[in-house]
């Protein structure tokens, strides 16, 4: 009865070996060119680069900073290798895919170059050609009406 008692246990406790080892997050380097964009992850602001933030697989990491486009990253993954040690316990197969971490991180360091944003547009310059001729303010029903005239 020991020896059951001591089995069951053990399978217990060796169950979902990811979930329990390795775990579904990692911590990743962040860094930008320049420095200092704001780092999004799934939406929500970690922090500025560089920083180090723990990430799981697919996670969406958005890099954001004035006057530059907006860059996307999404962490790459491979299999969990410890997870074979489940063997054919179901229940620890079934735990370390629902904690996800049956996918593991693949990378441990990310770094972005951002690029600038275009200042001008066609529009922009269509304006700068333009000579503002008439501004007629409604106060009533707070309307500003703008006229500009082409060159």
């Amino acid at each position: 009865m020991k020896k059951i008692t001591l089995m069951l246990a053990a399978l217990i406790v060796f169950s979902s070996c990811a979930s329990i080892f390795t775990g579904a997050k990692r911590n990743v380097l962040f860094e930008s060119d320049p420095s200092g964009a704001k780092v999004f992850v799934n939406g929500f602001e970690k922090g500025i680069t560089p920083t180090q933030i723990k990430v799981k697989a697919d996670d969406r990491i958005d890099f954001r900073i004035d006057n530059y486009k907006e860059r996307v990253v999404v962490m790459d993954s491979k299999f969990n290798l410890v997870s074979i040690l489940n063997g054919f316990s179901i229940i620890g197969w079934g735990v370390d895919a629902l904690t996800g971490s049956l996918k593991r991180v693949d990378t441990n360091y990310v770094k972005v170059t951002l690029e600038e944003k275009q200042s001008t547009t066609a529009v922009n310059d269509y304006l700068k050609k333009g000579v503002i001729s008439k501004v007629n303010i409604d106060t009533e029903s707070k309307i500003i009406e703008t006229i500009i005239v082409l060159n």
